[in-house]
């Protein structure tokens, strides 16, 4: 196995995995770049290293421009996709299933290509020679390169012939490649954060086709709706992202109309590109584009942001240019017996009429899809689309609210929030009870809703107990982490107490260790951590023990014993500090892990709804803590909502964009350890709270 190169890997595994269409298109050995041909010899040891060099590459590349999305879920994933990594017996039989996967889709690549060689040399005994370069473009569709394709065809006659074809020359865009290469990065992106279709157009965000881009004002009315939902969502990439394409679509749709055109030429361009291999590919043969193969490939072109009128117009073009007849019906048509009166077909009625019902049912991902079934049916009736673009615009409003509901609610959810989380699962039981359908793989908002519901419940069940008497410290302090944002909770347990040991003492044995005691905690049930004490102000833990001594051999006494210091720990309550030499008491002493020191933060301003503060030496991360009723406490305020934005981030916006009702606003810095993990600073700084009252900093 190579050593592991960063540079390398970015450009070698992370670029394809992200072009094939993210991890779910990978496998754990291409993931952890661990070559599948020695899966059996490398050592557990071995593989754990390089395992571990790869989670610490991912965890520095979270804000990579291009593969932030990629490398969070990465980071998500990382433990379950890691596990069958480690061990000899279960890294064999995994690669013995990718290695069969690897070659399945080996063979894959070379299907379609297979079938078009078989069809040819079945109807004319070898492969004439104007086929040849459709070869090429089928071959290229299943991702061959051209010597794989020329070896492929050295085993077949070419047939000499005078009719070869010869491909159309792609318009020559009046936009810059760069912009183009932008907007189309930006709207990938937008896919990946959003469970939603594919966006594959400026015009596809705001629920239009390339037929509608001549209809100035309805793309002006879609644009200002689009921006008010991107500031009712919280600060964050997908704001970043809607607010950049919101730039495009403003100066490129509704700014410069040459730009418009050059735009719709361009996605034209694209569409065309995709499309010709494969209609080549469905004529190469029969010489015809049979009908089913002409409403499949429509389908292509609608979902690359094409309208039905120009979808239609575009296949048929490609086609009669590559000298294919008229489409073939699948069904023979009866001769009319006399004349008859032209009617328009009434069958959208229907699914529209169940759309409306799905809407009022609460189910707006079921009137989502019965919306483009009576939009398929429509054809090119321009009353019919109207009205089902009137049904169709309320049903994505409700989505776009409710998957913003869904996506805090599951946030909250996550961090344990779950009064807020339960008011928001039940108004989507309510008015989006399908909105959980829109991602296969995530939470169902049954079991969702009724975890938050348990959770609420058993949190007011200890309110009532702790009322009641019955209840000690422990349980409440359990609960108040299991529902950190129960108001009543949360009051009762920041009135709960533990209380210090008391009379601590050193005794040195023998020069080599030092035997540490001290008089019991009047807080029963409690466990105490033994701290020894450094001059310049930190501490090392010595152990942990429910007696009343603990002997430290790995203390140096030297003329004078070290300083110790005791800490009673009762459900993640903690005591003042009690100490051997006589000092202060330092109070709360932290029951985590110790963490990097973390500088404070200095608010200087509000500005354009953006908050300003100065980022210390060192510091990229900080929490911003909002609360709507008074200032929050400190960082991990249960009554309060705290969001994390990196420097990189707020330089790209200029400062923190502040929520729609913020009023009480502080800012903490955050650092990660050795491992990784994030820390925020215990307390806000004397400089770091601010009142935002109409957009100016009291």
């Amino acid at each position: 196995m190579q050593p592991f190169v960063a540079n390398d890997y970015r450009k070698r595994v992370l670029a394809a995995v992200d072009r094939r269409g993210g991890v779910d298109a990978s496998d754990p050995f291409e993931l952890y770049d661990i070559p599948l041909d020695e899966a059996e010899s490398l050592t557990d040891a071995e593989v754990s290293r390089r395992i571990d060099e790869v989670w610490a590459f991912w965890q520095k590349q979270r804000d990579h421009p291009k593969y932030r999305v990629l490398v969070g879920q990465l980071v998500a994933e990382h433990e379950q996709r890691s596990e069958s990594l480690r061990f000899a017996n279960r890294r064999s039989a995994l690669a013995r299933t990718v290695t069969a996967t690897r070659d399945q889709r080996d063979a894959d690549r070379f299907e379609l290509l297979d079938s078009a060689i078989e069809r040819l040399m079945q109807r004319h005994g070898g492969i004439p020679a104007s086929k040849r370069s459709g070869l090429d473009d089928i071959g290229a569709m299943g991702g061959l390169t051209p010597a794989e394709i020329a070896t492929r065809l050295r085993r077949y006659r070419i047939l000499d012939d005078s009719s070869a074809l010869t491909p159309l020359p792609a318009p020559t865009p009046e936009l810059s490649s760069a912009r183009l290469e932008q907007i189309a990065t930006l709207l990938g992106e937008f896919d990946r954060l959003q469970v939603d279709e594919r966006t594959p157009t400026l015009l596809s965000l705001l629920r239009l086709t390339l037929d509608d881009a001549t209809d100035l004002d309805e793309i002006g009315r879609r644009t200002a709706q689009l921006g008010e939902r991107s500031r009712e969502l919280p600060a964050g990439r997908l704001r970043a992202v809607v607010d950049e394409l919101l730039v495009h679509i403003r100066e490129i749709l509704l700014g410069d109309v040459g730009l418009a055109r050059a735009y719709s030429a361009a996605v034209m361009t694209r569409v065309r590109s995709h499309l010709e291999p494969r209609i080549r590919a469905a004529v190469l043969v029969e010489d015809e584009l049979l009908e089913h193969d002409r409403e499949f490939l429509v389908q292509e072109a609608l979902s690359l942001g094409l309208g039905p009128v120009g979808a239609r117009a575009m296949v048929d073009e490609i086609a009669t240019d590559f000298g294919a007849a008229a489409p073939k019906p699948t069904v023979e048509a009866r001769p009319a017996v006399g004349p008859e009166p032209a009617r328009r077909s009434r069958e959208w009625e229907a699914p529209l009429r169940s759309a409306r019902a799905m809407l009022r049912q609460g189910k707006p991902v079921a009137a989502r899809t019965l919306c483009r079934e009576a939009l398929d049916l429509a054809g090119d009736d321009s009353d019919a689309i109207r009205q089902i673009r009137s049904v169709t615009e309320e049903v994505e409003n409700l989505l776009a609210d409710a998957k913003a509901r869904w996506r805090r609610a599951l946030d909250d959810a996550g961090a344990d929030r779950h009064v807020a989380a339960l008011a928001a699962l039940d108004e989507l039981s309510r008015t989006a009870s399908d909105i959980d359908t829109l991602d296969v793989h995530g939470p169902q908002l049954s079991a969702a809703l009724e975890v938050s519901r348990r959770a609420v419940a058993a949190a007011e069940s200890v309110v009532a107990q702790s009322k009641a008497g019955g209840v000690g410290p422990a349980v409440l302090a359990a609960a108040a982490r299991a529902c950190a944002d129960h108001p009543e909770l949360a009051r009762m347990t920041a009135q709960v107490s533990v209380e210090p040991a008391t009379d601590v003492r050193v005794t040195v044995l023998g020069g080599v260790a030092c035997h540490i005691t001290w008089q019991p905690s009047a807080t029963p049930g409690v466990v105490y951590r033994v701290l020894r004490l450094r001059a310049d102000g930190s501490s090392q833990t010595v152990g942990r023990t429910s007696a009343t001594e603990l002997e430290d051999g790995g203390a140096t006494p030297g003329a004078v014993p070290p300083s110790y210091g005791v800490v009673a720990l009762l459900g993640g309550l903690s005591s003042d500090i009690a100490r051997s030499d006589g000092g202060a008491a330092v109070a709360r002493v932290s029951e985590s892990r110790s963490a990097p020191s973390s500088p404070d933060i200095v608010v200087r301003g509000v500005v354009d709804g953006r908050l300003r503060f100065d980022w210390p030496v060192g510091v990229t991360e900080a929490m911003v803590v909002i609360r709507p009723d008074q200032p929050p406490s400190d960082p991990a305020d249960p009554q309060a909502r705290g969001t994390k934005i990196t420097n990189t981030r707020y330089e790209i916006d200029g400062g923190f964009v502040l929520p729609a009702g913020a009023r009480h606003v502080a800012v903490a810095s955050c650092r990660r350890d050795e491992r990784g993990a994030l820390h925020t600073a215990t307390a806000f700084g004397p400089q770091a709270r601010a009142v935002v009252d109409s957009s100016r900093l009291e």
